[in-house]
Protein backbone atom coordinates (compact mmCIF):
# COMPACT_ATOMS: atom_id res chain seq x y z
CA UNK A 1 0.00 0.00 0.00
CA UNK A 2 1.58 3.75 -1.39
CA UNK A 3 0.49 6.66 1.25
CA UNK A 4 1.10 9.76 -1.26
CA UNK A 5 0.01 13.27 -0.34
CA UNK A 6 -2.21 15.52 -2.39
CA UNK A 7 0.42 18.09 -3.72
CA UNK A 8 -2.72 20.41 -4.51
CA UNK A 9 -3.99 20.50 -1.59
CA UNK A 10 -0.63 20.59 0.08
CA UNK A 11 0.12 24.06 -1.72
CA UNK A 12 -2.65 25.51 -1.48
CA UNK A 13 -2.84 24.85 2.28
CA UNK A 14 0.72 25.64 2.74
CA UNK A 15 -0.35 28.97 1.31
CA UNK A 16 -3.11 30.19 3.44
CA UNK A 17 -0.90 29.17 6.27
CA UNK A 18 2.06 31.13 5.40
CA UNK A 19 -0.94 34.62 5.53
CA UNK A 20 -1.43 33.67 8.97
CA UNK A 21 1.39 35.11 11.92
CA UNK A 22 3.46 32.79 13.05
CA UNK A 23 2.16 33.21 16.48
CA UNK A 24 -1.12 31.93 15.35
CA UNK A 25 0.60 29.27 13.99
CA UNK A 26 2.61 28.04 16.19
CA UNK A 27 -0.34 28.44 18.79
CA UNK A 28 -2.81 26.04 16.05
CA UNK A 29 -0.41 23.60 15.75
CA UNK A 30 0.12 23.28 19.73
CA UNK A 31 -3.71 22.89 20.21
CA UNK A 32 -3.93 20.38 17.00
CA UNK A 33 -1.90 17.55 16.85
CA UNK A 34 -4.67 16.04 14.02
CA UNK A 35 -3.53 16.13 10.29
CA UNK A 36 -5.46 15.96 7.78
CA UNK A 37 -6.29 12.51 6.20
CA UNK A 38 -3.96 11.36 3.56
CA UNK A 39 -5.01 10.43 -0.04
CA UNK A 40 -4.58 6.84 0.22
CA UNK A 41 -3.57 4.95 -3.35
CA UNK A 42 -4.78 1.53 -4.02
CA UNK A 43 -2.86 -0.57 -5.91
CA UNK A 44 -5.24 -2.77 -7.81
CA UNK A 45 -3.90 -6.22 -7.91
CA UNK A 46 -3.88 -8.00 -11.49
CA UNK A 47 -3.34 -11.54 -12.55
CA UNK A 48 -2.22 -10.57 -15.70
CA UNK A 49 1.14 -11.79 -15.58
CA UNK A 50 1.96 -11.99 -19.12
CA UNK A 51 0.81 -9.48 -22.00
CA UNK A 52 -1.45 -11.73 -23.53
CA UNK A 53 -3.91 -14.08 -22.51
CA UNK A 54 -7.15 -13.64 -20.55
CA UNK A 55 -7.25 -15.06 -16.46
CA UNK A 56 -10.26 -17.48 -16.05
CA UNK A 57 -13.02 -17.96 -13.37
CA UNK A 58 -9.66 -18.98 -11.08
CA UNK A 59 -7.34 -15.93 -11.56
CA UNK A 60 -5.25 -18.16 -13.63
CA UNK A 61 -3.20 -17.07 -17.47
CA UNK A 62 -3.65 -20.26 -19.44
CA UNK A 63 -1.53 -21.81 -21.51
CA UNK A 64 -4.15 -23.53 -23.48
CA UNK A 65 -7.65 -23.68 -23.98
CA UNK A 66 -10.16 -20.55 -23.77
CA UNK A 67 -8.12 -17.51 -22.88
CA UNK A 68 -4.62 -18.69 -23.28
CA UNK A 69 -2.11 -16.59 -23.84
CA UNK A 70 0.99 -16.73 -26.21
CA UNK A 71 3.46 -19.34 -26.18
CA UNK A 72 6.16 -16.86 -26.30
CA UNK A 73 5.52 -15.10 -23.68
CA UNK A 74 4.68 -18.00 -21.17
CA UNK A 75 8.14 -19.04 -22.19
CA UNK A 76 10.01 -15.65 -21.00
CA UNK A 77 7.72 -15.69 -17.59
CA UNK A 78 9.15 -19.35 -16.97
CA UNK A 79 12.47 -18.29 -17.88
CA UNK A 80 13.06 -15.05 -17.10
CA UNK A 81 10.85 -14.64 -14.13
CA UNK A 82 10.92 -17.72 -12.21
CA UNK A 83 14.04 -18.72 -13.78
CA UNK A 84 12.48 -22.80 -13.96
CA UNK A 85 15.56 -25.23 -13.71
CA UNK A 86 15.78 -28.08 -16.07
CA UNK A 87 17.01 -31.31 -15.20
CA UNK A 88 18.24 -34.73 -16.57
CA UNK A 89 16.62 -38.20 -15.62
CA UNK A 90 19.89 -38.84 -13.23
CA UNK A 91 19.41 -35.85 -11.20
CA UNK A 92 15.76 -36.57 -11.05
CA UNK A 93 15.93 -39.75 -9.40
CA UNK A 94 18.47 -38.75 -7.05
CA UNK A 95 15.36 -35.80 -5.76
CA UNK A 96 12.98 -38.49 -5.80
CA UNK A 97 14.71 -40.55 -3.58
CA UNK A 98 15.02 -37.55 -1.15
CA UNK A 99 10.99 -36.80 -1.42
CA UNK A 100 10.43 -35.22 -4.85
CA UNK A 101 7.39 -36.06 -6.72
CA UNK A 102 7.78 -36.84 -10.28
CA UNK A 103 4.54 -35.67 -12.06
CA UNK A 104 3.78 -37.18 -15.07
CA UNK A 105 0.82 -34.71 -17.52
CA UNK A 106 0.46 -36.97 -20.35
CA UNK A 107 -3.07 -38.08 -21.56
CA UNK A 108 -4.29 -40.97 -19.17
CA UNK A 109 -4.16 -43.87 -21.42
CA UNK A 110 -0.80 -43.13 -22.26
CA UNK A 111 0.65 -42.76 -18.87
CA UNK A 112 -0.82 -46.65 -18.21
CA UNK A 113 1.28 -48.06 -21.01
CA UNK A 114 4.38 -46.92 -19.94
CA UNK A 115 6.00 -44.36 -17.49
CA UNK A 116 8.41 -43.39 -15.20
CA UNK A 117 9.15 -45.97 -12.24
CA UNK A 118 7.63 -44.21 -8.71
CA UNK A 119 5.70 -41.47 -10.71
CA UNK A 120 2.46 -39.83 -10.57
CA UNK A 121 -0.03 -38.99 -13.31
CA UNK A 122 -1.97 -35.90 -13.14
CA UNK A 123 -3.11 -35.12 -16.75
CA UNK A 124 -2.74 -31.39 -18.70
CA UNK A 125 -4.69 -33.07 -21.74
CA UNK A 126 -7.98 -35.14 -21.44
CA UNK A 127 -10.38 -37.14 -23.47
CA UNK A 128 -12.60 -39.42 -24.08
CA UNK A 129 -13.24 -42.96 -25.86
CA UNK A 130 -12.56 -41.34 -29.42
CA UNK A 131 -9.40 -39.46 -27.98
CA UNK A 132 -8.52 -42.92 -26.46
CA UNK A 133 -8.80 -44.06 -29.84
CA UNK A 134 -6.20 -41.67 -31.21
CA UNK A 135 -8.49 -39.81 -33.51
CA UNK A 136 -7.18 -36.08 -34.23
CA UNK A 137 -9.21 -33.79 -32.55
CA UNK A 138 -11.07 -34.78 -29.39
CA UNK A 139 -8.26 -34.55 -26.92
CA UNK A 140 -8.85 -31.15 -24.87
CA UNK A 141 -7.02 -29.40 -21.90
CA UNK A 142 -7.85 -30.76 -18.23
CA UNK A 143 -9.75 -27.45 -17.23
CA UNK A 144 -9.47 -28.83 -13.81
CA UNK A 145 -5.72 -29.47 -13.98
CA UNK A 146 -4.43 -27.41 -10.94
CA UNK A 147 -6.85 -28.43 -8.52
CA UNK A 148 -6.18 -31.61 -9.72
CA UNK A 149 -2.55 -30.90 -8.71
CA UNK A 150 -3.06 -29.43 -5.32
CA UNK A 151 -4.78 -32.80 -4.23
CA UNK A 152 -1.51 -34.37 -4.99
CA UNK A 153 1.35 -31.83 -4.35
CA UNK A 154 1.73 -29.79 -1.71
CA UNK A 155 3.07 -25.74 -2.72
CA UNK A 156 6.04 -25.82 -1.38
CA UNK A 157 7.29 -29.41 -1.85
CA UNK A 158 9.63 -30.68 -4.72
CA UNK A 159 7.79 -31.43 -8.11
CA UNK A 160 9.71 -32.47 -11.53
CA UNK A 161 7.21 -31.76 -14.14
CA UNK A 162 7.23 -34.59 -17.11
CA UNK A 163 5.83 -35.06 -20.91
CA UNK A 164 6.29 -37.44 -23.55
CA UNK A 165 9.51 -35.46 -24.88
CA UNK A 166 9.92 -32.28 -23.06
CA UNK A 167 10.37 -29.05 -25.27
CA UNK A 168 13.10 -26.90 -23.63
CA UNK A 169 14.01 -23.83 -22.11
CA UNK A 170 17.22 -23.44 -23.35
CA UNK A 171 16.35 -21.47 -26.30
CA UNK A 172 13.81 -19.10 -27.65
CA UNK A 173 10.71 -19.75 -29.50
CA UNK A 174 10.98 -18.68 -32.85
CA UNK A 175 9.67 -15.63 -33.95
CA UNK A 176 8.51 -16.99 -37.50
CA UNK A 177 5.67 -18.63 -36.91
CA UNK A 178 5.64 -20.42 -39.76
CA UNK A 179 8.74 -22.34 -38.02
CA UNK A 180 8.42 -25.49 -35.98
CA UNK A 181 8.62 -24.87 -32.83
CA UNK A 182 10.27 -26.85 -30.35
CA UNK A 183 10.42 -25.39 -26.96
CA UNK A 184 6.48 -26.23 -25.74
CA UNK A 185 7.08 -29.71 -25.68
CA UNK A 186 3.82 -31.81 -24.91
CA UNK A 187 2.50 -30.22 -22.01
CA UNK A 188 4.99 -30.33 -18.84
CA UNK A 189 5.60 -26.27 -19.80
CA UNK A 190 2.32 -24.83 -19.94
CA UNK A 191 1.16 -26.90 -16.84
CA UNK A 192 4.41 -25.35 -15.02
CA UNK A 193 3.30 -21.88 -16.30
CA UNK A 194 -0.54 -22.28 -14.36
CA UNK A 195 0.77 -24.14 -11.33
CA UNK A 196 3.21 -21.26 -10.63
CA UNK A 197 0.07 -19.01 -10.54
CA UNK A 198 -1.22 -20.43 -7.66
CA UNK A 199 2.18 -20.29 -5.57
CA UNK A 200 4.06 -23.41 -6.90
CA UNK A 201 7.30 -22.70 -5.95
CA UNK A 202 9.62 -25.81 -6.14
CA UNK A 203 8.99 -26.80 -10.08
CA UNK A 204 11.90 -28.41 -12.20
CA UNK A 205 11.24 -29.21 -16.20
CA UNK A 206 12.64 -32.79 -16.84
CA UNK A 207 15.00 -32.36 -20.25
CA UNK A 208 13.55 -35.19 -22.93
CA UNK A 209 10.65 -36.20 -20.93
CA UNK A 210 9.69 -39.84 -20.39
CA UNK A 211 11.23 -40.08 -23.70
CA UNK A 212 14.84 -39.55 -22.81
CA UNK A 213 14.70 -40.76 -19.59
CA UNK A 214 14.08 -44.11 -20.90
CA UNK A 215 16.66 -43.60 -23.33
CA UNK A 216 19.10 -42.39 -20.39
CA UNK A 217 17.95 -45.27 -18.38
CA UNK A 218 19.47 -47.69 -21.28
CA UNK A 219 22.65 -45.88 -20.68
CA UNK A 220 23.18 -45.52 -16.53
CA UNK A 221 21.48 -48.71 -15.88
CA UNK A 222 23.42 -48.45 -12.29
CA UNK A 223 22.25 -44.92 -11.74
CA UNK A 224 18.44 -45.20 -13.07
CA UNK A 225 15.69 -47.77 -12.30
CA UNK A 226 14.92 -50.45 -14.60
CA UNK A 227 12.34 -48.93 -17.52
CA UNK A 228 9.13 -50.63 -18.22
CA UNK A 229 9.17 -53.03 -20.93
CA UNK A 230 6.62 -51.97 -22.74
CA UNK A 231 8.16 -48.65 -23.68
CA UNK A 232 7.96 -49.36 -27.53
CA UNK A 233 10.97 -47.11 -27.90
CA UNK A 234 13.66 -50.13 -29.51
CA UNK A 235 11.04 -50.24 -32.32
CA UNK A 236 11.79 -48.20 -35.29
CA UNK A 237 8.16 -47.02 -36.18
CA UNK A 238 8.52 -45.45 -32.51
CA UNK A 239 11.53 -44.05 -31.83
CA UNK A 240 12.55 -41.09 -29.69
CA UNK A 241 13.51 -39.07 -32.70
CA UNK A 242 10.49 -39.58 -34.32
CA UNK A 243 8.89 -36.52 -32.05
CA UNK A 244 12.22 -34.52 -32.66
CA UNK A 245 12.49 -32.45 -35.83
CA UNK A 246 8.33 -33.40 -36.20
CA UNK A 247 5.61 -30.16 -37.20
CA UNK A 248 3.12 -31.18 -34.46
CA UNK A 249 1.14 -27.33 -35.87
CA UNK A 250 0.85 -29.72 -38.85
CA UNK A 251 -0.56 -32.78 -36.96
CA UNK A 252 2.88 -34.96 -37.86
CA UNK A 253 2.60 -36.28 -33.89
CA UNK A 254 -0.16 -35.25 -30.76
CA UNK A 255 0.93 -36.73 -28.09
Amino acid sequence: MSLVYDAKRCSSSFSSRCSSSMSSSMSSKAQHHHHRPLKIIRRTISNQIVPSGKPDQNGIVPCLGPGMCEWPDAWQYLVKTKRMPTIDARKAMQMQKKGALIVDVRFQPDFEQWSIPGSINVPYIEGGLLAKLRLPGFKKKNMNFVNDMQRVAELKQDIILVDIWGGTLLSEPPKNRGLTDNTKGAGSLPAAFEMYQVGYTKLYHLAGGVNQYYEDAYKYPNELPEPDSKWPGDLEWFGYRQFNGKDRAKGQRDD
